[in-house]
Parts: structure tokens; C-alpha cells; sequence
């Protein structure tokens, strides 16, 4: 390689319902992509890898060198075998050799991990987490994700695996949740939650096509619409109580699109993490910097960890 060559990392946020592609350089975000999910669907599965990195090299700019990629997926993932296996919301890119594939086709490294390690990264290393010791971060969207970093490096298993950590019994709810509880805090607490009740108490209005004041406004008018958005948030609270008990991070941030709204749930969410004074927790709760760039960003950053 000539010495004078810029280098470029690039990061991929593969969703289930939109991809992002990032290259970033050493001044910062050089070019972005988002791409529908669904266009991969339609392609066979033996070519979805070639047709994933032919939009990373067109971002590339000339002159340039990619040197990685890194990729935080909908989870479960296998980071050891670069394997998504999530039936539920990634069908599309899982139970193949997505990496190795990748790394064919670029010829550079190539490391994935879960969705909410990548954004999490994103904030640890260029947004609201700089400085954190140990940092946790839930996402709000059609699921819930969490991820927590301890000095900058991802919380695993003793198999080395991301916890699920969205995934835990809040309540005695009969709704069965796919991944096989009933009561689970994705269920209950995920954006789609709040979406599908909102629409439900608001017919013929759209969730998506509202914002933070439209609410702001209704629960002001409306009080069912003032007590949905405060059972939201004691929702959230009874999950996350439990998250800062064990594992005490001196920061949390809350990210997705669900966290548009903390203003309107904060209440709800408080009152649930409330405990007396001897088993108080941290609720130093911030928003997301980096909102929706946050998994793309932090992604270009998985291929240094290993």
C-alpha cells in the first residue's frame, strides 16, 4: 500500500427493516448509505453478501483504501462464526456465513457483533458516553436492546455471547413474547408497544407520522392519553431497575425511536425506579447524541476489539 494512501474504515448497521452503511476516515463520516432491508430479500442468498459489499465499495471514495468492516446486526449473533441466527427479525441475512462471505468479496477484516454493542460504541467513543467507565445503553425500537460496556469493552457471557438483556419476565402478562416468556419487557416495553396502543386509543391517526409535540399536545388534552405514555414508562422502568441493580453503570443512555418521547414517559419511568435510600440506584439517564447514525458509527469501531 502506498504510504500517502488515506485509509477508511466502514461500519454497517444491517436492521431489520433499514441498512445503514458509514465510511468514516480519520476527520469523521465521509459517506452514508440507507438502504431497505427487504431489497436483500429479494435476491438469492448466495449473492446477498456480493450485493452488501458492492454498496460499501461505492461509498469508498477514489483514492481511498478500506481497511475494515464492521457490522452490528439484529441479534442473536455468533461473533466467533460471523453468524446471524435471528429468525424473527433478520431472516434474510441469517444462517450463512455472512462474514467470511464479506470478507471474500473485500478482502479486508471483517467482525460483527450485536446491534446494541454497535451503538453503544458509537456513543462510548463519539457521543453522549465519552469518559464512561461503564456504560449501558438500552435501544427502543421494534425490540428492545441493551448493551453495557465496561471500559469501553462489550459485557459477555461466559460463552461469550451478548446477553439478551432485553429479554427478561417483568410481569405476569400472558402475551408470550417469540423469544418463549410470557410477561418479557420487550413485549411490553419496546416502541412497538407504545405504537400499537397509541394507534389504538388514536384511530386514524399514524404513529410514525407524529412527533414529540402532537403528543405532547394530546396528553395534555386527553388524559388516557397522558396515563398510556406514564404506563409506558413504568413499563421501561421495571426492566431497566433491574439492569441498573446488577450491573450499576455510573451512565445510561436511551436511544431508538421510542426515546423521542422520554419527556412524556420520564414520570412513569421514575416512579419505577424509585427504592429506598440503602438499595438506591444510578438514574442518571441521558438521551442518545448520535440517534439513528449511533449503530452504523459504532460499528466501524468492532473490528479493533479483536
Amino acid at each position: 500500500m502506498n504510504p500517502s494512501t488515506s485509509t477508511v474504515t466502514a461500519g454497517i448497521d444491517l436492521g431489520g427493516t433499514g441498512t445503514r452503511i458509514i465510511i468514516r476516515g480519520e476527520e469523521g463520516t465521509i459517506s452514508t448509505r440507507t438502504v431497505p432491508t427487504v431489497l436483500f430479500s429479494n435476491i438469492e442468498q448466495s449473492q446477498r453478501a456480493g450485493a452488501l459489499a458492492s454498496h460499501v465499495l461505492e461509498l469508498v471514495p477514489p483514492g481511498m483504501t478500506l481497511v475494515s468492516l464492521g457490522i452490528g446486526a439484529s441479534g442473536p449473533v455468533d461473533t466467533d462464526a460471523g453468524v446471524i441466527t435471528n429468525k424473527d427479525t433478520l431472516e434474510c441475512f441469517s444462517f450463512f456465513p455472512l462474514v467470511e462471505a464479506l470478507r471474500n468479496h473485500l478482502q479486508v477484516k471483517v467482525s460483527i457483533d450485536n446491534d446494541a454493542v454497535a451503538a453503544v460504541l458509537g456513543e462510548y467513543h463519539f457521543g453522549a458516553g465519552i469518559n464512561s467507565r461503564r456504560l449501558l445503553m438500552v435501544t427502543l425500537g421494534t425490540g428492545i436492546g441493551v448493551a453495557l460496556l465496561e471500559n469501553g469493552r462489550p459485557f459477555r457471557t461466559s460463552n461469550g455471547a451478548h446477553p439478551e438483556a432485553g429479554h427478561i419476565p417483568i410481569s405476569g402478562s400472558p402475551a408470550p413474547c417469540y423469544c418463549g416468556l410470557h410477561g418479557c419487557w420487550e413485549t411490553l416495553a419496546s416502541r412497538s408497544w407504545l405504537q400499537q396502543n397509541l394507534e389504538s386509543l388514536l384511530p386514524g391517526i399514524a404513529f410514525e407520522k407524529q412527533d414529540l409535540n402532537f403528543y405532547r399536545e394530546m396528553a395534555a388534552q386527553r388524559d388516557e392519553v397522558a396515563a398510556l405514555f406514564h404506563r409506558y414508562g413504568n413499563y421501561l422502568g421495571r426492566g431497566l431497575v433491574t439492569l441498573l441493580t446488577l450491573y450499576g453503570p455510573d451512565l445510561t443512555i436511551l436511544s431508538g425511536s421510542a426515546a423521542h418521547y422520554y419527556p412524556l414517559f420520564k414520570t412513569g419511568l421514575e416512579q419505577a425506579l424509585t427504592r429506598s435510600e440503602a438499595y438506591a440506584v444510578n438514574t442518571l439517564i441521558v438521551p442518545s447524541e448520535l440517534g439513528d447514525v449511533a449503530g452504523a458509527l459504532g460499528a466501524t469501531v468492532i473490528p479493533s476489539l479483536n
